[in-house]
């Protein structure tokens, strides 16, 4: 048995005792608002795309998003697809940074519990499976849950849309990439 087969052995069973790496543990409150930051900045990542395209296609406006996350919740009447209603903007960024703190702790808890970023392309792994996931999450699940998704999407009682859903698709890889790798640097940092 050679020197270096030796030295294996005992990194990997010291790796088996202690874990995959020997990290100092953070406070609750301090992995809360690693999280939260995170999640904060990976909503910002997801509304630049779909902002981009409202702001780039004449028949869109570049505050839609907002307007249409307080549409989905009180009704159509606060959403103009090629205009903009002020409160209804004002709410909605209040939603949806809701939305990105509530999206943030998840994936907190998740990483903390289940992943160990490492390395920057594990870290874009992760981001890019949790903006799937999200998306999924998001589309599948919680967009039918009133109006069947209208505005987010064009639906057969609607035909007012913020986006295609390329444009979304686009917005939650961002959100998913951003929210991992500010998780990932914060974490780091905090190490």
């Amino acid at each position: 048995m050679s020197t270096t087969h030796t030295e294996f052995r005992v990194e990997w069973k010291d790796r088996l005792k202690h874990g995959p790496e020997l990290r100092t543990i953070l406070s609750t409150p301090r992995k809360a608002l690693i999280a939260t930051a995170a999640g904060l900045a990976g909503g910002l990542g997801m509304a630049v795309p779909l902002i981009v395209y409202g702001w780039a296609n004449a028949a869109h406006s570049a505050l839609e998003l907002p307007m249409a996350a307080t549409a989905w919740l009180f009704g159509l009447g606060h959403f103009a697809q090629n205009g903009y209603q002020w409160w209804p903007i004002v709410a909605g960024i209040g939603l949806l940074a809701l939305y990105a703190l509530v999206h943030g702790a998840v994936f907190g808890a998740v990483a903390d519990r289940f992943l160990r970023l490492r390395t920057l392309p594990e870290t874009i792994g992760a981001g890019l499976a949790w903006g799937f996931v999200s998306w999924m999450f998001f589309w599948y699940t919680l967009l039918p849950i009133a109006r069947g998704g209208a505005p987010f999407r064009l639906t057969a009682t609607s035909n007012m849309f913020v986006a295609p859903t390329w444009v979304f698709l686009v917005g939650f890889t961002m959100l998913g990439i951003v929210t991992s790798l500010t998780y990932w640097i914060l974490h780091r940092e905090a190490s």
